[in-house]
């Protein structure tokens, strides 16, 4: 019996990124931008529609600034006057995603467990 694809799987299960997903919020880019515990990144929608997911933003006078891609990865500058973002948006956990994806991982990590113990024998094997 090989353990060592068993552990693998449910090392990755284990390290399943919960689900997320972009809610609109009621507070203004200088509230979620502001220390102590400003936001990682927002999405932005203009007043022409576009909408652009921001890392790092900051508001600095009458702008929105901040990276066009995720730290590490290729990146341009972005840069929003605040008279022209429509809403805001911020990446939160979604409880129900979440669950329902550890409940098919755990399924499938059940079934194949079973699969490649059905065969063993516990105690006495005639």
């Amino acid at each position: 019996m090989r353990f060592r694809p068993m552990i693998s799987v449910v090392l990755l299960a284990a390290y399943l990124p919960a689900c997320t997903a972009y809610h609109q919020t009621d507070e203004s880019v200088v509230q979620l931008t502001a220390p102590p515990k400003p936001v990682e990144r927002v999405r932005v929608t203009t007043v022409d529609g576009t909408r652009v997911q921001i890392w790092g933003p900051r508001v600095q006078g009458d702008s929105l600034l901040g990276m066009n891609a995720a730290p590490g990865k290729e990146t341009g500058r972005v840069a929003l006057a605040l008279a022209s973002v429509r809403s805001v948006e911020v990446q939160k956990v979604d409880a129900l995603k979440t669950i329902g994806g550890v409940l098919v991982v755990s399924t499938v990590i059940g079934l194949f467990f079973s699969l490649a113990f059905h065969d063993t024998c516990v105690g006495y094997c005639p």
